[in-house]
């Protein structure tokens, strides 16, 4: 009998915090806010929680399926069959398109000669490889680089402190221009980025160890990730200021690349590149983990021979979904506006209440019967 693959709350934690800090540290959700960013994240922390209860719910009614499997129990086997061909396609865009703002990173900051493709696919080898070893190393390996991560973070906030480019005054007044703006934001972007995406890990809960509540280990990660997200968005606009923080690329290295102590102290900018890929690379493979697991259970063919496949598919729609930066960034604000709510929050709330409509008239037969 084949061994089922468990996983437990810590290390399902680390792979969610990790996931939401992946690529959310590169490009800062709510940036439009401006100095009122890290409010926005906090008030759509908030919403991502509540989003969560709603896939933790779910999972509870279907301990043992993962959302494709229970697509198909909730809307019968055509219409769940087809919305687990749609969430293949989800899951494998955000790889994607988080393997190609991963490679532009490195690109752009440390490999200046090196073909995008090239990057990408040094990248997405070492997701598949991780892959093939399984969730449990990914779990165990996500504490220890979690744990590493925060470290490195306290450091390098003590080391921005010491800088003296610190600036409370760029914070104030607080919500200058009403809440109108910050609201806007949380609609538009910060709630769908990250807190939206956590519905992949619907295919990743039923490895969950038994005895642990999904919705309590959901709404803890949601939680730890938004507070650190939100501290690290604080950083940047005491450190930048607001005109600053809005325009850099990327703002977090903006704030590091400051940072000049004395001669021994000095290009730690570095060493936050490699935080921000660590990060991005926890998140690439949770979306290819769950195209892979999706894949498996709609074609019926064993995921240890997808790995290969769909790696090379998000691989080449990573090299071609944009023409370019500005192109990508585009499509990006596009998509995250009008189709990540489709699939993160429209369809998890329709099976959801299909789910109880189910579990109602499920009841009422039992309590009619003879």
């Amino acid at each position: 009998m084949k061994k089922k693959i468990r996983i437990d709350a810590k290390e399902m934690i680390s792979l969610m915090v990790l996931f939401e800090m992946g690529t959310s540290m590169m490009s800062i959700p709510g940036r439009n806010a401006g100095k009122d960013a890290w409010i926005a994240i906090l008030i759509s922390m908030v919403f991502g929680a509540m989003l969560f209860v709603c896939y933790g719910s779910l999972h509870r009614r279907f301990p043992d399926l993962l959302m494709t499997q229970y697509c198909r129990t909730l809307l019968g086997k055509k219409a769940g069959s087809a919305l687990a061909f749609l969430y293949i396609v989800f899951f494998l865009y955000g790889g994607a398109r988080d393997l190609r703002d991963t490679g532009i990173l490195i690109a752009d900051r440390t490999l200046q000669h090196t073909p995008l493709t090239v990057i990408c696919a040094l990248m997405i080898g070492l997701v598949m490889y991780v892959m093939h070893l399984g969730i449990e190393v990914a779990g165990r390996t996500a504490i220890i680089m979690l744990i590493l991560l925060l470290l490195l973070g306290l450091a390098t906030n003590i080391l921005i402190l010491l800088a003296g480019i610190v600036d409370v005054g760029n914070i104030l007044p607080i919500a200058e221009h009403g809440w109108q703006p910050i609201w806007q934001v949380v609609y538009s972007q910060a709630v769908m980025l990250p807190y939206g995406e956590m519905v992949t890990f619907a295919m990743i809960l039923p490895t969950l160890k038994k005895g642990y509540r999904a919705n309590g280990v959901g709404v803890t990660a949601v939680l730890l990730g938004g507070l650190l997200l939100s501290v690290v968005t604080l950083s940047n606009v005491l450190a930048l200021g607001e005109n600053v923080f809005k325009r850099a690329t990327y703002p977090l290295l903006s704030m590091i690349s400051k940072v000049e102590i004395s001669d021994l102290i000095d290009r730690i900018d570095v060493i936050g590149v490699m935080t921000v890929i660590i990060f991005d690379f926890f998140k690439i493979f949770i979306f290819y983990y769950a195209t892979v697991k999706a894949a498996e259970d709609v074609l019926r063919i064993s995921y240890r021979k997808l790995i290969l496949p769909f790696g090379l598919i998000m691989l080449v729609s990573c090299v071609l979904m944009a023409l370019g930066y500005q192109h990508h960034l585009v499509i990006g604000e596009f998509v995250l506006k009008w189709l990540f709510p489709i699939f993160a929050v429209f369809f998890p709330f329709l099976l959801l209440i299909v789910s109880w409509l189910k579990k109602t008239r499920n009841k009422k037969g039992e309590e009619n019967a003879p």
